[in-house]
């Protein structure tokens, strides 16, 4: 017994010696893969000083990254290092390895070529013990039309898994949205799992939705020795095996006449009150409600004469009703004028899927009636204004061409009574200055105080509104407490900057 101990331990020094010694290798994480995965090419050697080659690319496949490991052994007093060097690429062809140059303790070793294989995925099927597939529940729609994917990942009775690792559909053009329910069922010698996600297509072509991956871990058992002295133990450990789906195919049918919604709505527009005062703030709500991709609904911005517009994004809720896609899709908008205005109608228009024809709703006009307004409801147009300014500005040029004729042929002291005139036309016109610089001065300070006094941020809101367009402080004061009113932010307003703003 004492024999076959020692002789283990000799042998085992042999080896260790023989190993200080050890040309360098390369292996591979695995020999076979499929296009779409990685590979690690790993170069190991031992020795005191190590290098290993500068590796950008192999047969044209760029290395996306690398990694190092290293160990030290110390035997009878002698210090070694075994180290590898990981080079990480995705190759898409199968390829040869090179033998690469690897120094060593100042000597040049190579390494051995070896072949890398690169296959296509290869869909699982029906007697394996492991199945992955993928259904739609139609193969062909429009731009916007709900589809069904479904994805099953079928284990037959006898096979245990462990782990499931199911990649997600990556689909360009779609709108992909998960359904949260999981379905479980048994056909024949099968156990399904079943799950679904709804698509909706962004535009038209013909599309190929790609395989589906999936990796199964499955409990294996592995013989591990604890020393020297073949004293065995079992573990268990967990290998994984890739599964994947066939491809599938769907044609996508463009809407007609530039239409991007498809499915069924209703429209509304209601206000909080038909009559407001002149300069506050009127709350219109537009609200969408249907089925279809009505997270496709777009932003309305109502144009209302003689009135300034507040337009909100619209917020959507949407859920699975059934097998129906449903929604509702929200806007807030805030109007200020200070004189009566309409809302006027506005209009969606979508593909009905009911119909397959274009479809147009609308709200109906709203009249709005402004109280307390010190605007002249008829306020002359700009070009009839312009047109009687022209006028003036002619009967002035006459008036005035007559009068140069006049002064012309009078004597000088009817020159000096005009001089006199103008004298005072001008220190009327330096009176009628300082009076208007000094009204406005009051108006805004008046306006500062005004901002001092106010409380809360919808009724700060409500008196910057009129002055909207005077500056960007105003208008980004009224961004800021839009957010806070309508979106609930809580951003800070800066009012000693507005009140410098109106003091200036």
């Amino acid at each position: 017994m004492t024999k076959r101990i020692l002789g283990k331990i000799f042998l085992l020094f042999i080896l260790t010696v023989n190993s200080l010694y050890a040309e360098p290798t390369v292996s591979l994480s695995s020999p076979v893969i499929y296009i779409g995965d990685s590979v690690d090419v790993t170069i190991t050697a031992d020795g005191k000083s190590i290098e290993f080659p500068n590796i950008n690319e192999i047969e044209g496949f760029a290395i996306t990254g690398t990694s190092t490991s290293e160990s030290i052994n110390i035997i009878n007093g002698t210090t070694t290092r075994t180290k590898s060097q990981n080079y990480h690429l995705r190759p898409t062809k199968s390829i040869t390895i090179p033998s690469f140059k690897v120094r060593v303790d100042d000597k040049e070793y190579r390494t051995q070529p070896l072949e890398l294989k690169v296959t296509k995925p290869v869909a699982s099927k029906n007697g394996s013990p492991f199945v992955l597939e993928m259904k739609l529940n139609k193969k062909e729609a429009y731009v916007g039309e709900v589809v069904d994917l479904s994805i099953a990942f079928k284990r037959r009775i006898d096979a245990n898994a462990q782990k499931l690792q199911l990649g997600e559909p990556k689909l360009k053009s779609f709108w992909v949205k998960k359904v949260d329910n999981v379905e479980h069922a048994q056909e024949g010698e099968y156990v399904i799992q079943r799950l679904h996600y709804k698509l909706f297509p962004q535009k038209a072509g013909e599309f190929t939705i790609p395989p589906l991956e999936a990796l199964v871990g499955q409990m294996v058992q592995r013989q591990q020795r604890r020393g020297f002295f073949d004293d065995p133990f079992f573990g268990r450990n967990l290998s994984w095996q890739k599964i994947y789906s066939a491809p599938l195919t769907l044609n996508v049918k463009a809407l007609p006449s530039g239409l991007e919604l498809y499915g069924n709505y209703k429209i509304s527009a209601t206000v909080d009150k038909k009559s407001v005062t002149a300069n506050k703030p009127l709350n219109l709500t537009i609200k969408i409600e249907g089925e279809g991709n009505i997270d496709d609904i777009k932003k309305f911005d109502p144009i209302i004469d003689h009135a300034l517009v507040y337009a909100d994004e619209p917020e959507i809720e949407s859920a699975l009703r059934g097998d129906i896609y449903h929604g509702t899709a929200t806007q807030k908008v805030a109007i200020i004028s200070d004189q009566n205005f309409t809302i006027p109608s506005l209009s969606l228009s979508y593909f009905n899927k009911a119909t397959k024809s274009k479809k147009v709703i609308k709200t109906e006009p709203i009249e709005v009636e402004v109280t307390g307004s010190t605007t002249q409801q008829s306020t002359p147009s700009s070009i009839e204004m312009s047109s009687a300014t022209q006028k003036a500005m002619n009967s002035t040029i006459n008036k005035t061409a007559k009068m140069k004729v006049i002064i012309e042929k009078e004597d000088g002291y009817i020159k000096y009574l005009f001089l006199l005139l103008g004298v005072a036309l001008g220190a009327g016109g330096v009176a009628l200055f300082n009076f208007l610089k000094n009204h406005t001065a009051k108006t805004e300070h008046d306006m500062v105080k005004a901002i001092k006094k106010v409380k809360g941020d919808k009724a700060l809101f409500e008196l910057l509104l009129p002055y909207s367009k005077e500056g960007k402080v105003v208008s980004d004061a009224l961004n800021l407490l839009e957010a806070n009113l309508y979106k609930g932010n809580n951003n800070l307003i800066d009012r000693e900057e507005l009140m410098e703003f109106f003091e200036e």
